[in-house]
């Protein structure tokens, strides 16, 4: 299983800020909220797991355990 290393940062980052938008903030280069949105999508379709709810923002369980 090979897990794309960019989406597992993105992941960290939108984990760590509570939220995509927030990420966007901490995120050290240029992304677009689109572009995060997407490969999130993509990680979770590989995992085949939900990591977090968008809206109000909380991390699964499978989030939690993947981000600590």
């Amino acid at each position: 299983m090979n897990i794309n290393l960019h989406h597992l940062e993105l992941f960290y980052y939108v984990a760590e800020a509570e939220g995509i938008s927030q990420a966007i903030k901490i995120i050290p280069y240029s992304i677009q909220q689109p572009a995060i949105s997407q490969q999130m999508i993509s990680l979770e379709k590989h995992l085949k797991v939900k990591l977090f709810e968008r809206r109000p923002f909380s991390l699964t369980e499978a989030g939690q355990i993947l981000f600590n």
